[in-house]
């Protein structure tokens, strides 16, 4: 949804010929607008939430500017591009604290996936943001059992970040 990072997207998987990149705000809901919220990491910590307790681990992280974009639901974007979801084994995710928005609007595909691997953390970095425990609660009630994880931030002020794989159950 920035610009810069798809255009640089396209670039790096040019050479792949069964890679495409699709530009998309992903949520819950299709047709809504948000603001987007471009930060200054070359957009990796970018959101639709405002930051909350993000700089206990990311300290020099601040948004620049702001973007008005309208979502789709996942399950509207495979549709309108011709993505068959059965085609995929994962899904991956690391939408910045709204990666419980995705599943949720993804539900008519998420039966799809044997596996979702997602970034989340413990609390709230984002205002609003899901945590851990939303994303488990959401995964368990939809088949799904945790795999592995692995931590790869931390605060003691404030929480931990973890990369969680999840499997479907069947």
């Amino acid at each position: 949804t920035v610009p810069e990072v798809f255009d640089t997207l396209n670039s790096n998987i040019s050479g792949y010929r069964d890679q495409r990149a699709v530009q998309a705000l992903v949520t819950d809901v299709d047709g809504k607008e948000y603001e987007f919220h471009v930060a200054n990491n070359s957009g990796a910590s970018s959101s639709i939430l405002d930051f909350k307790e993000h700089a206990d681990i990311w300290p020099g992280v601040t948004y620049t500017n702001n973007i008005t974009l309208e979502s789709v639901t996942l399950a509207s974007l495979f549709r309108t591009e011709g993505i068959n979801p059965g085609d995929y084994q994962a899904l991956i995710m690391d939408t910045q604290g709204s990666e419980l928005l995705v599943l949720q609007g993804g539900l008519p595909v998420l039966e799809n996936f044997r596996y979702i691997k997602t970034e989340v953390p413990d609390f709230e970095s984002y205002a609003g943001c899901c945590q851990l425990s939303d994303i488990s609660e959401f995964m368990t009630r939809h088949g799904y059992e945790e795999l592995a994880r692995k931590q790869f931030a931390g605060s003691e002020d404030s929480g931990n970040y973890y990369d969680i794989v999840y499997k479907k159950i069947g």
